[in-house]
């Protein structure tokens, strides 16, 4: 597995919960290895791994990570620590003078340990393993993987099923597995709703049953994202077109409007495909090659 900088997860602000970092002038090391202290007791008795993060819960009294660690603490204590993460406290006065002695990064979170300790462990899996499930449909529509992202029940899988024509073919439902090699990002769906389609009205069906044994596709590459919205976002929007990161590939993005009647939102995705980001048709077949770049969808207009 990638290890993953500590300069890198310090920007993923929005999804920790980050509300206050102190850090030295260069960022330096990376994180393997995730520690929790028990009941705010810092790094006692522990021997961490090297390229370590070490979250530490609000003490169990009143107070701060203050006198404990300046007194007790064995410097080995924290030798393998590339970064300090806090849950639901405030960077204080010792903590800023440890992180200037030793040059580790500190960062406070509004989370919960567990829940930091959960998003954490995803984004090193994402970063490292450059793998990543998602809650999308993913389909291959005119030759090109697609995967449509929105909010629940906002008609992800009405689209799809409605994109199910000429040719075209059904991955994954609601859970989808993103795997990043090289330069492409490849999809399935999860093990656990492979094969399963969660169609509002009807319930879980086999997909083999509700498409057609023909119609399925285990993986494929995926070459564009395309994000349903609520029509208020979509003003706002003006359904606009940008790129987004997926597992370290930069993959075209497109935000749509969405509607009651998913044959239109379907004639959507698929105008956009042939106008917007048609262009990696032309790149071939060549699959090291076939991811389009900022550079490649510029050409292709904004649709």
């Amino acid at each position: 597995m990638r290890a993953v900088t500590v300069k890198e997860i310090l920007t993923y602000g929005e999804r920790l919960g980050i509300t206050e970092i102190v850090s030295p002038p260069r960022v330096r090391g990376v994180v393997r290895h995730l520690l929790r202290s028990a009941g705010g007791g810092g790094a006692h008795g522990m021997t961490p791994f090297p390229h370590s993060m070490l979250i530490l819960t609000p003490p169990a009294v009143g107070g701060a990570h203050e006198d404990g660690w300046n007194r007790s603490a064995p410097a080995s204590s924290f030798r393998n620590i590339s970064c300090l993460a806090l849950s639901q406290q405030k960077i204080t006065v010792f903590l800023r003078q440890f992180s200037e002695q030793t040059e580790t990064p500190i960062f406070s979170s509004r989370y919960d340990d567990s829940l930091l300790h959960s998003r954490l462990t995803g984004l090193l899996r994402e970063r490292g393993e450059r793998q990543v499930m998602v809650h999308g449909v993913l389909v291959r529509v005119c030759g090109l993987g697609v995967l449509l992202l929105g909010e629940s029940g906002i008609g992800k899988t009405a689209c799809g099923l409605a994109l199910m024509d000429k040719g075209n073919r059904w991955v994954a439902d609601d859970a989808v597995v993103l795997k990043g090699r090289g330069d492409a990002v490849y999809g399935r769906g999860h093990q656990r709703t492979a094969g399963r389609i969660a169609v509002r009205g009807r319930g879980i069906l086999r997909a083999a049953d509700l498409l057609g044994p023909g119609r399925l596709l285990s993986e494929i590459r995926v070459d564009a994202l395309v994000r349903l919205v609520r029509e208020t976002e979509k003003n706002a929007m003006q359904e606009r077109a940008s790129f987004q990161e997926m597992v370290g590939v930069s993959l075209p993005c497109r935000d749509l409007a969405a509607d009651v009647d998913s044959r239109l939102v379907a004639e959507r995705v698929k105008k956009v495909l042939s106008k917007t980001i048609s262009p990696i048709k032309a790149l071939g077949d060549d699959k090291k090659n076939s991811v389009l770049t900022p550079q490649h969808y510029a050409k292709g207009g904004s649709g």
